[in-house]
């Protein structure tokens, strides 16, 4: 912001201050007139009630001298420099206890503001906004529309968060309007995540470059939101890990609906599977099974499941860590050394070296390992915890390509 603007705003701060508090005088009188909240009361049995907003900077407590627009709970209004106040009407009044509903300023050279307001069931709601000013020489504005990308109608509520990677702070955002429209000002310029979320919807989230105020316009956003309940089909197809060769009769469950069993090709498809990140199960005879969480959205492609043949035990005595090495490339599992290491204290507390089938056991006490499997130069490594109560951890993995 320019030393000048300040300046003009400095001037007349305190004659401002004297127009806010002859303002709230006023509003006073007109409460008195009208009841409680200033205007008549709303008919109880309609969900929807009358919210009247003022804006002042927070730094001089003065109205703005740029317009404003206001949402509350998806109504949108434009609150001009010459007005007192803006009414905003119809607007829901909720159904939290308290009820209530956001509340988002934007203005050109302010940072966007955004509150819960509580409303008032049976008079107007009255909310006194503040925003600070932004700097436009490193900060800039951005707008977009968020609407469901199977219905393509606007979603409002829909809260757009941009902050800078990696970092908690600066965050700025604000909600969108009944058209699911959004205005965020005051965003540090740069590279910034947006993170946009609403009610019943996935989460969304995308990189977009913010450029400053001063150095022109940012080109709107358009965002699609997934809706939480829709259901999509999930499609792949299961192989074995080494040779690729499809397996048939693999039984392949995807979240809550019903297993599927794959044909002679390895193929699958799994009707009506909930979006969202959902939990697979595969079993197949003669392989481990497998167990994964994958995200399911409209348009992901094939899911590829691979699956390890199933060794036999090595002969021995009692063990708590197991699991298998495959050696890609070479002629057999043969020759890899599996080393648990205590985390705890540093040392190496069991040991083994494969054999053709690359299966392994170890017996280690309950604690935190890191299991290492080595290979000439090859070296891999899984942190593990061992529980209590004699359980056997199984399952420990791994594959080295060799040759």
């Amino acid at each position: 912001m320019s030393g000048g603007r300040r300046g003009g705003r400095s001037l007349r701060a305190a004659a401002a201050r004297a127009g806010v508090s002859a303002l709230l005088g006023a509003v006073a009188v007109v409460a008195a007139t009208l009841g409680c909240g200033g205007l008549p009361a709303v008919d109880t049995d309609e969900p929807e009630s009358s919210v009247v907003v003022m804006v002042v900077e927070e730094e001089t407590n003065a109205p703005l001298e740029v317009p404003a627009t206001v949402i509350v709970g998806g109504v949108r209004g434009t609150l001009e420099p010459t007005d007192q106040q803006l009414v905003l009407r119809d607007v829901p009044v909720g159904t939290g206890t308290p009820p209530t509903q956001p509340l988002t300023v934007s203005a050109a050279g302010y940072v966007t503001h955004t509150e819960q307001v509580q409303m008032n069931v049976t008079t107007a709601t009255w909310v006194t906004a503040m925003v600070r000013a932004a700097d436009t020489a490193t900060t800039g504005t951005v707008s977009g529309t968020v609407s469901d990308a199977q219905t393509g109608e606007p979603v409002v509520n829909a809260f757009a968060q941009f902050t800078p990677p990696g970092e908690a702070e600066p965050r700025v955002g604000g909600y969108t309007d009944n058209a699911g429209e959004f205005v965020v000002g005051g965003i540090p310029a740069g590279q910034r995540d947006l993170a946009v979320q609403a009610e019943g919807f996935l989460p969304h989230s995308e990189s977009v470059t913010v450029a400053a105020d001063d150095d022109g316009q940012n080109a709107p956003v358009a965002i699609t939101l997934v809706a939480g309940d829709a259901t999509i089909a999930v499609t792949g197809v299961v192989v074995d890990v080494l040779t690729r060769q499809p397996i048939e009769g693999a039984e392949v469950t995807v979240g809550d609906a019903a297993p599927v069993t794959t044909g002679a090709d390895g193929r699958f498809e799994v009707a009506d599977v909930l979006v969202g990140d959902q939990q697979v199960q595969v079993t197949a005879a003669g392989f481990d099974d497998v167990n994964a969480t994958v995200t399911v959205l409209p348009g992901m492609g094939d899911l590829t499941i691979e699956m390890f043949e199933r060794a036999g035990e090595p002969p021995g005595g009692p063990y708590t860590l197991a699991g298998s090495v495959t050696l890609s490339g070479a002629a057999d599992n043969s020759g890899a050394t599996v080393t648990a290491v205590d985390l705890a204290g540093g040392a190496a507390v069991a040991e083994q070296v494969t054999g053709p089938s690359g299966r392994y056991t170890l017996f280690v006490p309950p604690g935190r390992y890191e299991v290492v499997v080595t290979f000439g130069e090859r070296r891999l490594a899984r942190e593990v915890t061992v529980p209590r109560g004699g359980v056997v951890v199984d399952g420990i993995d791994f594959v080295l390509t060799v040759g």
